[in-house]
């Protein structure tokens, strides 16, 4: 827990850093929703954090949650996907590791995966093609093994 704690407070730090350096002005409720942001060690979206905020009896609403998430995500703080709904997920990037995504597309369960051999590829395809990699995202879609029957919902736009 107490590794946890530094974490959150070097994560902060570098917040505040970049926001300075942003011209971006601290405001308690902007540090009390980053502070969750950097807390929450799953992928998140906007509703999730404001009805995690109402469940504690604290207003934020989601025009203030989309502000914030916009500043952080400008001050490259934290990542944006699409999973495939009408709305995105977001995962804090400070410590960790870069990452690649296999989503459920009946559950829409994530898991997080990194493979070396397949980041040799995509650098291999990449130079072989005339490119450079600068960043790169990749999601796999597919259905879980685990996943009950009944969960038949998630799937992927256009799928």
């Amino acid at each position: 827990m107490e590794q946890r704690s530094a974490n959150i407070s070097r994560e902060m730090s570098l917040l505040k850093e970049r926001m300075q350096q942003n011209h971006y002005k601290s405001t308690p409720q902007r540090d009390e929703i980053a502070e969750w942001i950097f807390r929450t060690h799953e992928h998140f979206t906007v509703d999730a954090l404001v009805s995690n905020f109402r469940e504690q009896g604290k207003k934020v609403s989601q025009a203030t949650a989309y502000r914030v998430i916009q500043m952080m995500l400008e001050l490259k703080l934290i990542e944006e996907h699409d999973f495939g709904k009408d709305y995105k997920f977001y995962e804090h990037t400070p410590g960790h590791e870069h990452h690649d995504h296999i989503v459920c597309i009946d559950c829409g369960k994530i898991i997080e995966f990194s493979d070396q051999g397949l980041e040799s590829l995509k650098e291999k395809i990449t130079l072989k093609n005339g490119f450079r990699m600068k960043e790169h995202h990749l999601t796999i879609y597919a259905e879980c093994t685990t996943c009950p029957p009944d969960k038949k919902g998630f799937k992927k736009k256009g799928a």
